[in-house]
């Protein structure tokens, strides 16, 4: 009995002792699962430069040895009922051994073929870093060769640039030079130019002294050059003696007069009040009565005397201005004419009886100081008018108008002071056009002036008996 179980035991120690390698080959593996290619490099291992294809294939070729499975041999043993147990369970258990190494025969190889795989993929990898470096090397001989063909035509490219720089800066050179000597020319005539010009204002200097000295000796010459007279009684044994304290009426009295007349009796009397203002009217046709009696009452008003010269011709306003002036004084051949207010009416008959009632009232304001000046009635005065002539137009000469006090003075002699320059010509040729430029003529070919329309409640006294003057 004992003797059968020492054999037992040894049959045990045999099987346990040719599982050894397998048991000790499972507990040497990682309790994680460790991939296929990394088992892979484990077992096999890395070799320093890659194996040819050649090589590889003879390697293939070659028969892989293995080593010979050999069962060990027990001597046979009757065994009891538990040695029989025994025995197939180490049966069971070499079993299990052939197994696995089967398993590992089949993993071994699977681990060959995944070698062979990646020892292709790596000759392939190979392959293509091959063409690629070739192409590489390719790319990088073509890009030195058009790198040395570009360097050289910028180098041919440099060398004509510098030739066309040096050919440049001598010509510029050249061109600088020619510029100096034309600028030096140039300087050389500014200076020639200069002195001659220098010359030329000398000798225009001297013409301009010369002509300045002419036109102040010219005038000089046109200039009465003595001091201004004014006297306080300036008539004298029928000499009436004007100085510059004179205003001009050679025009009808239209919408203006009035400013230009008072504005100039305003300005002699704020110089000074001492001596007389003359009015001289030369041909006064009269005019607009709100004119003439703002002139009248700027006359009145005035703190210098102003007294009224009539040189040729005063009717209707201008006469009244005359009559009623401080002193006027007259030459015996000038006309005085004294007739009623005139105008033109519009209008249905209520219009026109108030048009009427103006022209009443204007002649009450202007006419009836002549009339008390000639110590008359106006009902009287107006008689007379038309005891002349069936138009009420009363013309009288100076000399004759003295005994009616139309006018103060008669003047024999008027010694005009105010004429301190030569008259210009050109002054009257312009008064002369521009009158006639006022001129028209109508359909029958009779002259005639167009008079400015009246402001309200204004009313011509203005002698008028060849319908010169027209609305």
């Amino acid at each position: 009995m004992l003797k059968n179980n020492v054999k037992t035991v040894l049959y045990l120690w045999l099987g346990l002792f040719s599982l050894f390698p397998l048991l000790s080959a499972a507990e040497d593996e990682p309790t994680n699962p460790v991939p296929l290619a990394a088992q892979w490099e484990q077992a096999i291992p890395a070799e320093p430069n890659p194996v040819p294809e050649a090589a590889l294939e003879e390697q293939a070729s070659m028969p892989t040895p293995q080593a010979p499975i050999t069962e060990p041999k027990l001597p046979k043993v009757q065994l009891d009922e538990d040695g029989q147990e025994l025995a197939q369970a180490v049966k069971k258990l070499q079993l299990e051994q052939t197994k696995l190494r089967l398993e590992h025969e089949q993993e071994l190889l699977k681990f060959q073929l995944e070698k062979e795989k990646l020892l292709l993929e790596n000759e392939l990898h190979q392959a293509k870093e091959t063409q690629l470096l070739a192409q590489l090397n390719a790319l990088k001989t073509r890009l030195e060769l058009e790198n040395a063909l570009r360097e050289q035509q910028q180098q041919k490219m440099l060398a004509a640039v510098q030739a066309e720089q040096q050919k440049l800066a001598a010509e510029n050179a050249l061109m600088a030079e020619r510029n100096r000597q034309e600028e030096l020319k140039i300087q050389f005539d500014l200076t020639q130019l200069e002195f001659q010009r220098t010359q030329l204002n000398l000798e225009i200097e001297e013409l301009d002294r010369q002509l300045i000295t002419r036109a102040k000796t010219e005038e000089w010459d046109s200039q009465v050059n003595l001091p201004q007279e004014y006297l306080e009684e300036p008539f004298i044994d029928g000499r009436l003696v004007i100085s510059d304290r004179k205003i001009v009426l050679d025009e009808p009295i239209w919408y203006g007069t009035a400013n230009y007349i008072v504005e100039r009796i305003h300005y002699f009397n704020n110089k000074t009040t001492e001596y007389p203002i003359f009015l001289v009217i030369d041909y006064c046709p009269g005019g607009s009565v709100m004119e003439g009696t703002r002139i009248v009452n700027a006359m009145k008003t005035s703190s210098a005397p102003v007294y009224v010269v009539v040189k040729s011709f005063a009717a209707s306003m201008a006469a009244v201005i005359t009559a009623l002036a401080e002193n006027s004084y007259a030459m015996p051949d000038a006309v005085i004419i004294h007739h009623q207010v005139w105008g033109l009416s519009f209008g249905n008959r209520t219009e026109q009886r108030e048009q009427l009632k103006i022209l009443d009232e204007w002649t009450e304001r202007i006419m009836q100081p002549v009339a008390d000046k000639m110590e008359i009635s106006l009902d009287e005065l107006i008689r007379k008018m038309y005891e002349q002539n069936s138009v009420g137009d009363w013309f009288e000469f100076a000399n004759a108008a003295l005994k009616y006090q139309w006018v103060d003075f008669i003047v024999e002699d008027i010694q005009d002071n105010s004429y301190t320059k030569q008259p210009v010509a050109e002054e009257q040729e312009h008064e002369v056009a521009f009158k006639s430029r006022l001129e028209k003529i109508d359909q029958f070919g009779k002259r005639y002036i167009k008079v400015p329309r009246l402001r309200p409640m204004d009313v011509y006294h203005l002698h008028n008996p060849d319908n010169y003057y027209r609305y």
